[in-house]
């Protein structure tokens, strides 16, 4: 889809309204590593914040959004870079 969108000069964003934890970590990944995205909505971090809990200290820069920035520099693992 990605490909097919920048082919067409679409607009690329990521939404994972409600998948908290590892599936949020999985999204981040992805938004961080397919070039031309824009932007990443993900609502669990208001709607399901004790679901995020156990993974805020492994990854603070996905789970503490600073000045609108979401922190994807720790998603440098293998495949989409994030082990989790």
């Amino acid at each position: 889809m990605a490909a097919a969108a920048q082919k067409f000069g679409m607009f690329l964003c990521v939404q994972d309204l409600t998948c908290p934890g590892a599936s949020l970590i999985q999204s981040a990944s992805l938004a961080a590593h397919i070039p031309g995205i824009a932007a990443i909505e993900c609502n669990s971090r208001q709607y399901c914040p004790q679901a995020n809990k156990e993974w805020e200290e492994r990854f603070p820069g996905v789970f503490k959004v600073k000045d609108g920035m979401m922190d994807t520099g720790v998603l440098t693992g293998p495949g989409i870079g994030a082990v989790v």
